[in-house]
């Protein structure tokens, strides 16, 4: 009984010093850091809550939010772009 008590002490102070030294980091060298790429963005006009059928849109349900520009379709009101006229 006494020494399955020394195995196991023995066995969880050299899990523990492993742990400790991984913990630590071996090299202290700084990670590199890449920068991050930019993606291209619009200003959207969007609404701010559900608008039912029917209902008026006022001023104040609506808000400008940016969005990417890759999922951006014509069909959207954006801030600097004049809307093309359709006949």
């Amino acid at each position: 009984m006494y020494t399955a008590r020394i195995v196991v002490l023995t066995i969880a102070l050299s899990a523990g010093s492993v742990a400790a030294d991984l913990a630590s980091g071996s090299d202290n060298k700084p990670s590199p850091i890449t920068p991050v790429a930019q993606r291209q963005t619009v200003d959207a006009l969007v609404a701010t809550s559900d608008i039912g059928l029917g209902r008026s849109v006022a001023p104040e349900t609506l808000q400008w939010q940016i969005w990417p520009a890759a999922t951006a379709n014509n069909s959207f009101i954006r801030r600097g772009v004049s809307s093309p006229t359709t006949t």
